[in-house]
């Protein structure tokens, strides 16, 4: 018995963590559930699916493969794919692997590899957030390979947040290690699979303005996003093109709220598109105007930025944004619902905010992926604004208590 016990306790290095080999089972066996979790789910077949990503799938097969790269989107029925190049390099690589597996469970299968990543970089954000504490980074990567709406955003819905999830989560990572490099490639490699990117925008201004960031290295932006494109270029596409696709896709909708519990979730459905406009660019200006306060309030305060200070900071500058601004979708807030793991963690009071979250955004998804009779979210964006409240009465406290005073 003292064998097994000595063999259990035996040290091992993983990802710069050092585990014993029971913490190392652990590991295992939650990956193990969490993988089995999500190939429970790979025939179901989403509304995203059947009439966007099954489509692009067939368009790449009709193209050839390599070929469907030179088309572009929506100058022909050939390809109407509206996602950046990076994602289409994804569905290339895919075509070439075809009889393998049905194209549904290709793309789920991508999306359930970076699943992994997320949870993986999680444990190490964990691992540094909470003074290396083996235990807290082994629960929190547990954590998020069993998140509701991380199992069904990839394995029901088909989407691929957690792509760009991943590349933000390595950015914050490396942001807390002091890697100005690494933070800047990591976020624009993100921005490239998804927009939504922008939103740990915020987060970085304000380190910026307190003197933790450091402006130059925001030259990364363009040299990654011409890297990234020069696949598509050399297949023919214009730059142009390939630079407006984002700005396309923001003019796509009109709808105040997609399917997220924000302010505008209480405003009637009934407003003519004219009137839908007017707010949306209200509503811009106003969160730009809110996070100006917030950046104009922390500048001059003298705090210690901790770890723990920048994960509070981030889930509350992002919820803020995703409440005020218009147009959301419910998937929009993948990435603080996972941050929240870490958040939850550090203090395990604080884990009601990962469960208010999580418990918001499966009502939404739900309503999208399996007709949830649930029919008003007004409710839901009550309980949003009080995590909010809650997340920025904590950053009060921790800038209160660590606040460095002049003698």
């Amino acid at each position: 018995m003292k064998t097994i016990d000595d063999l259990l306790d035996k040290k091992i290095e993983l990802l710069g963590i050092t585990l014993r080999v029971v913490e190392v089972l652990f590991f295992a066996v939650m990956l193990g559930l969490g993988l089995s979790m999500r190939i429970a789910l790979f025939e179901y077949e989403s509304g995203d699916y059947h009439y966007f990503l099954s489509v692009w799938m067939q368009e790449c097969h009709d193209a050839g493969g390599i070929g469907y790269l030179g088309i572009e989107p929506f100058s022909s029925s050939r390809s109407t794919i509206n996602y950046g190049c990076m994602y289409q390099y994804i569905i290339i690589l895919l075509h070439y692997l075809q009889g393998l597996m049905t194209d549904i469970a290709l793309l789920k299968s991508v999306s359930v590899i970076f699943d992994v990543v997320c949870a993986v970089t999680i444990m190490r954000i964990a691992y540094l957030v909470t003074g290396e504490d083996v235990k807290k980074a082994l629960i929190s990567f547990g954590a998020v390979m069993v998140l509701p709406t991380v199992v069904l955003n990839s394995s029901a819905w088909t989407q691929c947040d957690s792509i760009y999830v991943s590349f933000m989560l390595l950015s914050l990572l490396h942001l807390m290690k002091g890697n100005g490099n690494r933070t800047f490639i990591y976020l624009t490699l993100a921005y490239s699979f998804k927009q939504q990117a922008i939103f740990l925008i915020p987060l970085l201004i304000i380190l910026w303005l307190m003197g933790k960031v450091k402006l130059r290295y925001i030259l990364w932006f363009p040299v990654v996003i011409f890297i990234t494109i020069i696949p598509a270029l050399l297949a023919g596409r214009k730059l142009s093109e390939l630079l407006s696709i984002y700005g396309e896709q923001v003019n796509t909708y009109t709808y105040l709220t997609m399917n997220y519990p924000s302010i505008y979730s209480v405003v009637s459905e009934g407003l003519k598109e004219n009137n839908r406009k007017m707010i949306i660019s209200a509503g811009t200006m106003a969160t730009v105007m809110v996070l100006g306060v917030i950046a104009f309030y922390i500048r001059d305060k003298k705090v210690e930025v901790t770890n723990e200070f920048i994960i509070t900071l981030a889930i509350f500058t992002i919820e803020v944004c995703l409440f005020i601004l218009p147009v959301m979708h419910e998937r929009y807030g993948y990435f603080p619902e996972i941050l929240a793991v870490v958040y939850g963690v550090t203090r395990y009071k604080r884990m009601v905010v990962c469960a208010f979250l999580q418990v918001i955004s499966v009502i939404t998804y739900s309503r999208f992926l399996f007709g949830s009779m649930v029919t008003v979210i007004w409710p839901l964006a009550i309980g949003l604004f009080m995590v909010i409240m809650f997340l920025g009465y904590d950053l009060k406290l921790q800038m209160d208590s660590k606040e460095v005073r002049n003698a």
